[in-house]
């Protein structure tokens, strides 16, 4: 089943299960149990006259693909202008992602700061298309159509710990969600494993990502940039610091992660 199809689901009841073509190693893929939480939320609020503004993650435990995956939500403040909700992921009574989500009003306001477009150095024709291998890639990758910019690839042994390129789904969705682009942030690899000269296990912990308003309008059809760098590595953990443009070049989201690296045992 298509990224869609969950998303639609998510939207009419509080259990999904989620089948093994969209596994990451031994559980499901992280991006998509996020998604499915905040798309709960915001059915279930109908924050419809508020921007979702930040969304802080906590991958607490892998999601096993075909079992029932329970979603909650819990309003946890509601002012004027922000209110601030938590959802959860549960399997069998344990929370294996944990979301606090950020909604804000728009208001009159003096501060005005933008950043200027991006320049990009590729177009998506001309990026390298990320193939689906089955085995060699995770299953999930299947359903994308990513496309690096950057040359160091993961498991290179390149002294650049920097991932950047285009993303979309293979199945362009009706509408272009706040879902959907927390996704598709999720599924590219994280940005330190290009340091790294064979294959070991890499895990996201925590993940913020902050969404940028107001925002041109996206074309189910358009492709994402991506850019993430490593801020710091040490002691088996990778800090990074990502930026993602509207293909126009308008920044659109901010993201950091907490990635846990397992190439020692």
């Amino acid at each position: 089943m298509n990224y869609s199809y969950y998303e639609e689901l998510a939207k009419v009841t509080n259990e999904v299960t989620v089948d093994d073509s969209w596994t990451q190693g031994r559980s499901v893929f992280g991006g998509m149990t996020a998604a499915l939480v905040l798309t709960y939320i915001e059915t279930q609020t109908g924050l419809s006259d508020r921007d979702l503004r930040t969304i802080n993650i906590h991958f607490c435990g892998p999601a096993a693909e075909g079992e029932a995956c329970e979603l909650r939500y819990k309003i946890l403040s509601e002012g004027k202008s922000v209110v601030q909700v938590e959802g959860q992921l549960l399997q069998n009574g344990a929370v294996k992602t944990q979301v606090i989500a950020c909604f804000g009003r728009q208001r009159l306001s003096s501060v005005r700061v933008t950043q200027p477009p991006m320049i990009f150095e590729k177009t998506p024709q001309e990026a390298m298309k990320m193939p689906f291998m089955k085995g060699i890639v995770p299953d999930f990758v299947q359903y994308l159509d990513t496309r690096f910019t950057s040359t160091a690839l993961p498991y290179s042994g390149s002294d650049k710990a920097l991932i950047s390129g285009w993303m979309r789904f293979k199945d362009c969705p009706a509408v272009f969600s706040d879902s959907a682009i927390l996704a598709l942030i999720d599924a590219w690899p994280p940005a330190v494993m290009p340091l790294l000269k064979q294959p070991a296990p890499t895990s996201s912990i925590t993940w913020n990502v902050e969404f940028i308003q107001p925002r041109e309008a996206l074309a189910p059809s358009d492709y994402l940039y991506y850019h993430c760098e490593v801020v710091q590595a040490d002691l088996g953990y990778a800090h990074t610091e990502g930026k993602i443009y509207h293909p126009n070049g308008q920044l659109l989201a901010l993201s950091r992660q907490l990635v846990g690296v397992y190439d020692k045992v």
